[in-house]
């Protein structure tokens, strides 16, 4: 049974203080609070534990043309939330690395038609490891990107469905540490997108190793369909 437990107001702020996602920014392992002003692109975490502000900082300003595209673990390091951006003009995908509340590098991922659009970031394929999921806003159909030390390192068409299906949400089991995709890594996954009624939904969901001669560029711009 799901009760809630308890509540109370954190603070307020102004409304152009905009969400822009939850992730462990501080590495003491508490969910901590990003916020965006949508005037000036400033960027600002709250640190939260116990069902309290501990302390702020702010990260810095960016250009309004970058938009929120989700919060992930993108380089490997345990615990710690990676922010992903993304150019609304050109459809570049932007990471940056944040560590002890301070952004700690920035990684280009590339470029993506901007039909593609951010459908959510999940654990898909490996443990530990956030992946990138788009949705075509003209076809329906969902693609992956894997993303480990700041790259993509694989991508995998996961079928589509009917554009009058809205996405509720993505959920996966969590692999063994030491296993790649497997069956068991997508299977809650699969089901979701079986519910949404659209066909194809469990095609090509493993996805494999790239070669030398495969780009992070090609991935982006040549999506499957």
């Amino acid at each position: 049974m799901t009760t809630i437990v308890g509540g109370g107001n954190l603070f307020s702020v102004g409304q152009n203080w905009q969400f822009s996602g939850v992730g462990n920014f501080n590495g003491h392992g508490n969910s901590d609070l990003l916020l965006r002003d949508s005037n000036t692109g400033g960027l600002q975490i709250y640190n939260i534990a116990n069902d309290k502000i501990t302390g702020s900082a702010f990260l810095g300003t960016i250009g309004l043309n970058w938009e929120f595209s989700g919060v992930g673990d993108f380089t490997g390091v345990p615990g710690e939330g990676d922010l992903l951006l993304r150019n609304n003009q050109n459809g570049d995908l932007q990471i940056y690395n944040i560590h002890n509340n301070q952004l700690a590098g920035t990684a280009l991922l590339g470029r993506v038609g901007l039909d593609w659009q951010f459908a959510g970031v999940a654990q898909v394929n490996t443990a530990g490891a956030s992946d990138l999921i788009l949705r075509n806003v003209n076809t329906g159909a969902f693609q992956v990107y894997n993303i480990a030390n700041n790259q993509i390192t694989a991508s995998a068409s996961l079928g589509q469905v009917g554009l009058d299906w809205q996405l509720g949400g993505f959920a996966a089991d969590q692999p063994p540490a030491t296993a790649a995709a497997s069956d068991g890594s997508t299977s809650q996954l699969v089901q979701a997108m079986a519910g949404f009624g659209g066909s194809g939904a469990g095609e090509s969901l493993n996805t494999a190793p790239l070669g030398s001669d495969t780009s992070q560029q090609t991935l982006l711009t040549t999506p499957h369909a």
